[in-house]
């Protein structure tokens, strides 16, 4: 037995081709035979069972109005003989008859609790000729199943056997007659194959039969051959090609060598000189933008300054006459209208000097180099006084909490550059030049720093772009003509110029949205820091 289960393996282990086909011959064959098997058993299950059901279409036809007339006439020598003719019917194991009169009668054999039965139950009645129904007891019959169930299984093992023989026989056959014409013949490829070395090509494939048949099988050995004769060409040429690729090699890596080293060195001084031009070009931008907005401020002032002045003398003068003259003649039509106007003009050329004032104010921090003391909160608010045209558009609300005693001693200039930018970032990426929107400035002192907390409550900045905000030229909004400039200039501002910290804050619960900005200075309080402000 241990001999032939290790002869079995070990053709399984040299021919898993024809085991593999002769089990899928074996899972096909046992499907199909599963399958009719079980179709033909259940068409005699159904056989069967339509006969039983035969007899019991017999039996409620012929037997029960004569047992219930029998019943009705207390005949009980009747009842039983015919429940006894009634039990001599094929499978009917078992009657039961019970009465309205607390009768039982029984014929047949009563069945085990574990046999298979059909149970039918039908209730008596008769009914008189008034048309008077009276319901005399119920009937209950028994048809075994154990004839049919036996019969099933005689035949299910009769059609295994016969169809499990067959099969196996046909199996077998298969088998041969595939390893006669295929599977011999496969193993003598697969060992020539894994002979098959590239110093080993000169030896031809044959296969051991009688004659050289062109079937597919020697299609397949003449590839062999042909791939193995182009084997020996492809090894011979690759050869040569692989030396002269190792010269190449050789050659190149040498070539590689000193490109590298060269290109390192041009890289080094193109990095150097790049430098040196952005540091140049930065200071030459700087110092043309300031001599510009100095010219700028002085032409301005020269030419406006005056033209306003003499307005605002000559309104202030219409002022007053319209007041004199109201006094005198109140019912004129023209003194209201002369009142009305001459407040009108005051006021506004009044405020065109405020402007002014401030811008010269700033573009003359901006274009000088100069520090000086000033009250922080006083130039915020002349901070926002210059740029009301640029917030007239968008309309935001602007809060600053500055304490009002809170000096410095720094750049004013370079702190305006820092703000407006702030201010422009918040009404182009934070509003979205939408009207609307609330940016909040408080200030704080704290030792020999100060601190500005500048807040608004746009659409804020996302968590992936945050740290990267003050890189050169990086913008969201490039498409729209953006730079992305602003907030660079403003970084190196503050901690060059004014030589303090700017950074992006993340947000919290106190700041759940919007954008924050933390501008820390240092205050540089001098034993001139009592002196009058200009």
């Amino acid at each position: 037995m241990m001999r032939w289960l290790y002869q079995l393996r070990q053709y399984r282990k040299e021919n898993p081709l024809a085991v593999r086909l002769l089990a899928y011959i074996l899972l096909f064959s046992s499907v199909i035979t599963l399958t009719s098997t079980a179709t033909q058993i259940y068409l005699d299950y159904r056989n069967d069972l339509e006969l039983i059901e035969d007899r019991i279409r017999q039996l409620e036809a012929t037997s029960l109005n004569e047992i219930a007339s029998q019943v009705w006439l207390i005949n009980d020598e009747r009842i039983r003989a015919q429940l006894d003719g009634l039990s001599q019917l094929p499978d009917l194991q078992y009657l039961l008859l019970d009465t309205q009169f607390d009768e039982r009668f029984t014929a047949g054999r009563q069945p085990a609790a574990d046999t298979p039965l059909l149970t039918r139950r039908y209730p008596l009645s008769h009914t008189t000729a008034e048309g008077e129904e009276y319901r005399l007891g119920e009937l209950t019959v028994m048809f075994s199943l154990e004839r049919v169930y036996r019969n099933l299984k005689d035949r299910v093992l009769v059609i295994f056997a016969t169809q499990g023989i067959k099969t196996f026989l046909v199996s077998i056959f298969i088998l041969y007659i595939f390893w006669k014409l295929v599977t011999q013949h496969l193993g003598t490829l697969s060992r020539y194959a894994r002979a098959l070395t590239p110093h080993a090509l000169d030896e031809p494939l044959v296969l051991p039969r009688r004659r050289q048949q062109r079937d597919e099988l020697g299609e397949v050995v003449s590839a062999i051959n042909t791939m193995r004769e182009s084997l020996k060409e492809d090894i011979s040429q690759r050869i040569q090609a692989e030396q002269a690729l190792a010269e190449l090699n050789e050659r190149l890596e040498a070539r590689v060598q000193q490109r590298t080293r060269e290109l390192q060195q041009a890289n080094t001084e193109l990095s150097n000189t790049l430098d040196q031009l952005r540091n140049t070009q930065s200071q030459l931008v700087e110092s043309e933008k300031m001599a510009a907005l100095g010219n700028l401020v002085a032409g301005v002032a020269h030419e406006i300054n005056t033209p306003i002045g003499i307005g605002l003398t000559a309104a202030s003068y219409l002022q007053d006459q319209a007041v004199s003259f109201r006094q005198r003649q109140d019912q004129h039509p023209l003194v209201a209208i002369a009142a009305e106007s001459s407040d009108l003009i005051t006021a506004n050329l009044k405020r065109a000097a405020q402007l002014i004032n401030a811008f010269k104010q700033v573009s003359a921090d901006q274009s000088s180099e100069q520090a000086r003391h000033f009250m922080l909160g006083e130039y915020l608010d002349e901070i926002l006084l210059s740029m009301a045209p640029r917030l007239k558009q968008s309309q935001p609300q602007i809060e600053i909490d500055c304490p009002p005693d809170l000096r410095l001693y720094s750049y004013p200039g370079a702190l305006y550059q820092i703000l407006s930018n702030l201010i422009q970032n918040s009404l182009i990426h934070g509003f979205e030049e939408r009207p609307g929107g609330t940016i909040t400035i408080r200030a704080r002192s704290d030792g020999d720093t100060t601190l500005i907390d500048y807040r608004d409550d746009g659409r804020g900045i996302n968590e992936t772009i945050r740290p990267k905000v003050f890189n050169p030229f990086f913008t969201t909004r490039r498409h729209q003509g953006s730079t992305g400039l602003g907030l660079h200039i403003a970084y190196n501002l503050s901690t060059q110029r004014l030589s303090g910290e700017l950074r992006c804050a993340a947000n919290n619960s106190d700041h759940p949205r919007g954008a924050r900005f933390l501008l820390r200075l240092a205050t540089r309080t001098t034993p001139e820091a009592t002196a009058t402000v200009d």
